[in-house]
């Protein structure tokens, strides 16, 4: 079966078997894999990262319901601010809607290791001029495997799709399409109740035609077509979580390309609106 094949097969199973378990069901995702929240959630996002090639922020607005304690889905929308190196020809600053996208996560707790699955699809509905998306539907599928030894937790993300997705630590300056896997491992420190220390490596790992849309204004060549050397990638990110509140998270990263020779920075704002809602509405 071809990859692309696959991926349909993924995308019509997985609503199915999700709705078919939600009797068991429960979480909303925070964070690596974990689905705390119940019910109705809604987040608040502000985040950016910076580095030679752009300065790249989003508000990210995102709602879901979680089934129980295994299931949940979301969806949202990002609404971007691009603001690309003066160095870089053909682009320029630029903001708009980005593609909205609709993920389902199963995530299940046990004594030998901690695992959630999320499967992630975006609609082709932003500009493409822009390099806001691809023209294409993108769907990423990914796994995440945990085990705490207190106060460290060290956790493996293993995942596949037909684009880079963007992380925490780092926002690409640019869109892709093409088949690629892309890995994550390290370890997350608790210092304390508040604080977390995450320190990783990543690889990702395309293979076939590649492309890739500038972040930015319009380029008159339009998307660069090439081979794998296009895409590929591996580093390291260290990043610093702060839960000042239930309902408001902060952090800061730091990502080292070694493969491009580049550093980000990179920062984020999430408010949990469904939980204040919910804290307000309690006698």
């Amino acid at each position: 079966m071809g990859f692309r094949a696959q991926f349909i097969l993924v995308a019509v199973v997985s609503p199915v078997l999700a709705l078919s378990a939600a009797s068991q069901a429960t979480p909303q995702a925070a964070g690596k894999g974990r689905i705390e929240q119940q019910g109705f959630t809604w987040t608040e996002t502000y985040e950016g990262s910076g580095n030679s090639d752009a300065f790249i922020t989003d508000i990210n607005s995102t709602v879901g319901y979680s089934f129980g304690k295994h299931f949940a889905m979301s969806m949202g929308v990002p609404y971007l601010f691009i603001n690309p190196s003066a160095s870089k020809t053909g682009t320029a600053s630029a903001y708009g809607m980005g593609n909205p996208y609709l993920g389902l996560q199963y995530s299940r707790k046990a004594t030998a290791v901690d695992f959630s699955t999320s499967l992630n699809s975006a609609i082709p509905t932003a500009s493409t001029a822009k390099g806001l998306s691809t023209g294409h539907v993108t769907v990423d599928w990914s796994n995440h495997f945990a085990h705490g030894f207190d106060p460290l937790t060290p956790f493996l993300d293993l995942g596949i799709g037909n684009s880079i997705p963007d992380t925490r630590f780092l926002q690409h300056p640019y869109i892709s399409y093409g088949d690629v896997a892309h890995f994550e491992a390290g370890s997350d420190l608790d210092l304390g109740s508040k604080f977390t220390v995450t320190a990783s490596a990543y690889y990702l790992l395309p293979w076939g035609p590649q492309q890739i849309f500038l972040r930015g204004g319009k380029s008159p060549s339009g998307p660069t077509k090439g081979n794998v050397s296009l895409t590929r990638d591996d580093g390291i990110n260290i990043g610093l979580d702060y839960d000042l509140t239930n309902s408001l998270d902060l952090n800061a990263g730091y990502s080292r390309s070694v493969y491009n020779v580049l550093n980000t920075f990179s920062f984020g704002v999430q408010v949990n609106v469904a939980s204040l809602l919910k804290s307000h509405s309690r006698p």
